[in-house]
């Protein structure tokens, strides 16, 4: 009902009645005879009843639920001087009028009947319907006004819902929304409790409340906005709070999803959520993550069995493999999730940077062993090399290097400084000769302790600053005490004009 209608609407009942001034009882209440039209015309009449105003409740079904108090002291004035100049919504329940649209109404009228200048005798214009539809015009009015709360819009959407034979088509159509306006409306009346209440005590954005919506999970919703709680002013920026839950949900470019594969994923059930507040990408989020989680374990158990045959009669590892550890997110990382792996009984985790020589030690000792198993970034199962379970009193065999490892690793190291050798004196050789100069007989190499070779860009070459030692004899510095006075002094000048000037 628009603000011109209601208008006309309440002068034509004023026309049929002694008066609807503020301060004057009504004498008598007639209710206008219903306009009588024909079955083709499907507009519902408009005309509204005269009830008491003590007869009048505040349904459970209205469409406002949050800041309901706030402005009826304002809007009481206003009806005191001016007089109700738009009708109420509700339906006959019994001997009470219980009223779904007009709540703030109702509750200014009770204040102007609080200050003396009504009673309950009052009479007030009423549009009567059923309960399905004055929820409905309820809901059309406020959005009208644009006065409605968003947690109050969301929810009246979903109580029509709730009839069973609407749609969210219909929906739109009824009240000039897209069908995905519609269906984001329903959504965010599913957000976890504490985003709705911070949404209608306007301690987020609306903007915020679509983002934590982008998940159905409200496990999930509430625990990124628990989060976020703590971040003082920059808490809920919906591009951060999507990446919290798109970091904490499962999406299908997870590994664990190539690992399993659409198919077998659906053919179990697995379904996905829409996101409705933004564009469609190259993922999709899941639904049911855990569903995702049991199939890959199933599948980790089977396949394992296979990789621990390849393992034994691979070089690398070990032929005394006697079983296998899964990480405890079934994803396979490269740092961190030993820590929090529980070994098998009577076994202890060793690990080290070099995996080859870490199985070399359980080979050359023969060593029971358990590897670490998990889903890798390709989304294939494989084994962590650097990490392994063995005996908890062989443990200390495993971490010794063992014989091979320490002659490698002599002969890693007697290359490398090899080629640190060939590398500095080949700057060094590169240096001019002093021969014929007059630093000639007074230079002199560093030792290797000493010797810092900078890499720099000088005129546009790229090279090296190569250091070199220069003598000079006491009686020569002696000699340049005074050019040295002079020098020192014209620095600190220079310095304090600098500082002068700063």
């Amino acid at each position: 009902m628009n603000h011109a209608s209601t208008v006309k609407q309440a002068a034509a009942v004023r026309a049929t009645r002694e008066t609807l001034s503020l301060g004057k009882k009504v004498q008598r209440s007639v209710a206008p005879a219903e306009p009588v039209l024909p079955s083709i015309v499907t507009i519902v009449p408009s005309a509204p009843r005269l009830f008491p105003l003590g007869q009048l409740m505040r349904a459970s079904e209205n469409v406002r639920h949050t800041n309901i108090e706030e402005g009826c002291e304002e809007l009481a004035d206003d009806i005191q001087a001016h007089g109700l100049l738009q009708s109420l919504i509700g339906y006959e329940d019994s001997d009470k009028i219980e009223i779904v649209g007009g709540g703030r109404r109702l509750k200014s009228l009770r204040i102007v009947k609080s200050r003396g200048l009504i009673d309950d005798t009052w009479l007030v214009p009423v549009l009567i319907r059923s309960v399905d539809e004055a929820v409905e015009l309820s809901l059309a009015e406020n959005l009208q006004q644009r006065t409605m709360s968003p947690v109050d819009e969301f929810f009246a959407f979903a109580e029509l819902m709730k009839r069973g034979d609407t749609s969210p088509a219909e929906l739109a159509k009824r009240f000039g929304f897209s069908e995905r306006v519609i269906k984001q409306r329903l959504r965010l009346a599913e957000l976890a409790k504490p985003i709705l209440d911070a949404l209608a005590d306007r301690q987020i954005t609306l903007d915020a409340a679509m983002a934590y919506a982008s998940s159905q999970d409200q496990a999930l919703q509430a625990e990124v906005f628990e989060v976020q709680q703590k971040r003082g002013r920059n808490a809920h920026q919906p591009a951060a709070v999507r990446l919290a839950l798109r970091m904490k949900g499962v999406a299908t470019d997870d590994r664990l999803f190539f690992f399993v594969g659409r198919e077998r994923y659906e053919e179990r059930g697995g379904t996905y959520e829409d996101d409705l507040f933004d564009e469609p990408g190259r993922t999709r989020v899941l639904a049911q993550p855990f569903l995702l989680e049991t199939i890959a374990d199933g599948m980790v158990d089977l396949q394992a069995v296979r990789l621990l045959g390849q393992l034994r009669d691979n070089a690398a590892w070990s032929p005394a493999i006697v079983g296998f550890v899964k990480t405890p997110d079934l994803r396979l990382h490269l740092h961190g999730t030993s820590l929090k792996i529980r070994p098998p009984a009577g076994f202890a985790l060793v690990e080290r940077d070099n995996g080859q020589q870490l199985w070399r030690a359980i080979r050359e000792n023969g060593l029971k062993a358990h590897v670490l198993v998990g889903v890798d970034r390709d989304g294939q199962l494989a084994a962590l090399q650097r990490c392994a379970f063995v005996p908890i009193a062989q443990k200390n065999q495993a971490l010794k290097p063992s014989v091979a490892d320490t002659a490698e690793n002599r002969e890693r190291s007697a290359i490398a400084e090899r080629e640190r050798d060939i590398i500095r004196w080949s700057r060094r050789l590169a240096v001019p000769p002093f021969a014929g100069t007059a630093l000639e007989g007074r230079v002199f190499w560093p030792d290797a302790q000493h010797d810092r070779q900078e890499q720099r860009t000088i005129g546009g070459q790229s090279g090296f600053l190569v250091s070199a030692n220069i003598f000079v004899t006491d009686d020569e510095i002696a000699a340049q005490r005074k050019a040295a006075t002079v020098e020192a002094d014209r620095r600190i000048a220079a310095r304090a004009a600098e500082g002068a000037a700063a």
